[in-house]
């Protein structure tokens, strides 16, 4: 890929993540929401809150929050069309950006309590879900292209 063209990708890819991203984000409060079982819907956490001073400051960060992973997760993907980089390289520069904004974003919405242990613990399960989309993708690449050798 070009520069242009990578430009060109990262740019569309990013509006559509970060409407993919608040999408998500929302469907998440509202499954969360529904867990509660007494009618209410959840739309912060109590630290956001606490952080924003109200609960419309507090819920469009969290909108932006949402929006800004989903452009992060969708734009990075460039990253694994660029064809000078070993894998391994392609890997690890995915997953240190998307494990920061991730981290960053769970940090200032409160999505876990700010301590050493609940740290580690978010990071254990970053690196794990991490890991097993991973391997789903790599799988499904791997099959698509064995599919398109086979029809040569």
């Amino acid at each position: 890929m070009t520069k242009n063209e990578i430009k060109k990708a990262v740019s569309k890819r990013a509006i559509l993540g970060f409407i993919y991203g608040v999408f998500i984000g929302q469907t998440i409060l509202i499954i969360e929401s529904l867990f509660m079982r007494d009618g209410n819907f959840y739309a912060v956490s109590a630290s956001l809150l606490e952080l924003a001073g109200t609960k419309i400051a507090a819920v469009i960060i969290q909108y932006f929050l949402t929006g800004i992973i989903g452009l992060t997760f969708a734009s990075t993907t460039v990253i694994f069309e660029m064809d000078e980089w070993s894998l391994l390289r392609q890997t690890i520069t995915h997953f240190i950006i998307t494990s920061i904004v991730m981290y960053v974003a769970g940090f200032l919405c409160g999505w876990f309590p700010h301590t050493v242990g609940s740290t580690l613990a978010w990071f254990g399960v970053f690196v794990v879900v991490y890991l097993i989309f991973w391997i789903c993708f790599s799988l499904y690449y791997k099959n698509k292209v064995k599919k398109m050798n086979e029809a040569l």
